[in-house]
């Protein structure tokens, strides 16, 4: 199973938009079997994928009442079946704040790889985990990042993304001591085709040092109509240009990871 990470500490670029895309194009185009984890207390993802329950039970269950840890669930009763064939998913609502708390607090050694634990119990269920992480570097994107092979990172033109990009390399060069094989790839988000666009745009290519995706997902208002409407993009609007643009994107996921 090869375990996917969307992540920017910068909101509005399309993080989430990103992470729900992959996993639908993957699952419902791709017919990869496909497992969903929502790591934000906001829920977005699981609002989009009609798994959200403001009560509900998921990835606070997953982290801290697991069987690894003494609690009384299994990966696979965590797991929710969504509307959409060959996708799953483990939802998240916001004890998933307090949960963050509750493992700060821990004094265990296996409070930042509770994830990757358990997980363990479903990889030859599933292809690819795709998981939406929050914005802040907690005990949970942590969690995550050290199950995860790789970080797909959305970054938009302006000058504080690229610098919140740089302060993710950094924090993820000290995660490598427990994960070297985590890597970070950018994916160029809401891109505008003017020039100082495509000069930021070539610059990222050719001497910033990140790896990219070759396809941008271009600029469209149809995105948040879609996030309004609680539906993957690629379903809300199938040949719209941005979703055209993250099947590209996801052509040269798959032959990296295949």
């Amino acid at each position: 199973m090869n375990i996917i990470a969307v992540m920017s500490p910068k909101g509005g670029i399309g993080k989430t938009t990103t992470a729900d895309s992959v996993a639908y194009i993957l699952g419902q185009e791709y017919e990869k079997r496909v497992l969903i984890l929502d790591g934000d207390p906001q829920g977005d993802t699981s609002k989009t994928f009609g798994a959200y329950e403001p009560e509900g039970i998921g990835m606070s269950e997953l982290l801290e009442r697991h069987e690894n840890v003494g609690g009384s669930y299994r990966t696979s009763e965590l797991i929710q079946v969504t509307r959409y064939d060959h996708i799953d998913i483990i939802p998240a609502n916001g004890y998933l704040m307090r949960t963050d708390m509750d493992l700060m607090l821990k004094q265990e050694e296996n409070q930042v790889t509770r994830l990757r634990d358990a997980l363990s119990e479903v990889s030859d269920a599933y292809d690819y985990c795709i998981c939406d992480c929050g914005r802040l570097f907690d005990m949970v994107v942590i969690n995550i990042l050290l199950a995860a092979s790789l970080i797909i990172a959305p970054v938009k033109v302006g000058g504080f993304e690229n610098e919140a990009l740089y302060n993710l390399e950094e924090q993820v060069e000290d995660l490598k001591e427990i994960n070297p094989d985590l890597s970070i790839k950018v994916v160029m988000t809401m891109r505008q085709k003017n020039k100082t666009s495509l000069q930021v745009e070539d610059w990222m290519r050719t001497s910033s040092g990140f790896r990219m995706f070759m396809t941008p997902i271009r600029r469209s208002i149809v995105v948040e109509k879609a996030s309004m409407e609680m539906k993957p993009l690629p379903e809300f609007s199938r040949r719209g240009i941005a979703s055209q643009d993250y099947r590209g994107m996801i052509e040269e996921l798959i032959e990296e990871t295949s």
